[in-house]
């Protein structure tokens, strides 16, 4: 009996601190956006091009007839004011696009509301305090081949 009691705890406390692990992410669009604009800067971690990482742990890997960046934001900050700032890699000044919240994400794209294409999407279950992703799908990488790409950033502490 007491065997069963001690082993029941044990999987009820092993559940407990399994879920206390697991990182919370946002509800809706507009949590999304409450946290994105909450943590001051996020730091480039992961970038990925259809599905295959090309970037971790602050170094590229050549992927065989991949596409490769040379050129990424490696912090960036999204400001309540719907500007989004990101340095690239390299550079002191920042470059500024726009974010905006919709019924269904976030979206990132040029400050110039007239210019086309570009835009990331950014979905509320692809954020959290500790982090977040950006994706986006274009033919601009390799025509005319439709490219997907990911931009995991996580927060600067």
């Amino acid at each position: 009996m007491f065997v069963k009691k001690a082993f029941l705890l044990c999987l009820v406390g092993a559940f407990l601190i399994q879920f206390s692990a697991c990182e919370h992410t946002a509800d809706s669009p507009a949590d999304a956006a409450a946290v994105l604009t909450e943590v001051k800067q996020w730091k480039i971690d992961e970038i990925a091009v259809n599905d295959a990482v090309t970037f971790k742990d602050g170094k590229m890997t050549q992927q065989f007839g991949g596409i490769d960046f040379e050129r990424y934001m490696e912090t960036v900050e999204l400001r309540e004011d719907g500007t989004f700032s990101g340095v690239f890699k390299g550079d002191n000044k920042p470059f500024n696009l726009k974010w905006k919240q919709t019924d269904k994400n976030v979206t990132v794209g040029a400050a110039d509301a007239a210019a086309k294409g570009g835009e990331w999407t950014i979905d509320p279950k692809d954020v959290s305090s500790e982090f977040f992703t950006m994706k986006t799908k274009s033919t601009a990488y390799d025509y005319p081949r439709m490219t997907s790409i990911s931009l995991k950033f996580k927060a600067v502490k």
